[in-house]
C-alpha cells in the first residue's frame, strides 16, 4: 500500500529508485507492477445494488508502477526533444509549440 511506502520511505527510497532505474534501462515495467485489481464500484447510491448494470468498473493499479509512470512522464518530453525524435511541425502535447504560441510568433 502506498501509506506503508510512504511511512517508510527511508528504507524503501533505494529499492524504489532501484525499480525506477531499471525499468527506464530496461525500456518495460515488470509484468507484475502491470496487473490490477478490478472492482464493481455502484455508479450511484441510490441504483439498485442488485442489479450489475448499476455497477462500473474501477481498476486499483500497484502504488509503484504510478509512481514509474509519473517519472516517465516528467523525463520523456525533455528525452524526445533532446534527441530531435520529434518532427518540427509537432505542435501537440510539447512545451512552447500550441496554438496561441504559434500566433505570438
Amino acid at each position: 500500500p502506498s501509506w506503508l511506502v510512504l511511512a517508510t520511505q527511508e528504507v524503501t527510497r533505494s529499492w524504489l529508485q532501484g525499480i525506477i532505474n531499471a525499468s527506464s534501462r530496461e525500456g518495460s515495467l515488470p509484468t507484475t507492477l502491470k496487473e490490477a485489481v478490478v472492482r464493481p464500484l455502484l455508479k450511484k447510491p441510490s441504483l439498485d445494488p442488485a442489479l450489475l448494470s448499476n455497477y462500473r468498473p474501477v481498476s486499483n493499479l500497484c502504488f509503484v508502477a504510478k509512481v514509474v509512470e509519473s517519472v516517465v512522464v516528467r523525463q520523456l518530453p525533455q528525452y524526445l526533444e533532446e534527441a530531435a525524435y520529434l518532427d518540427p511541425l509537432q505542435a501537440g502535447f510539447r512545451r512552447g509549440h500550441s496554438t496561441e504560441t504559434a500566433l505570438v510568433a
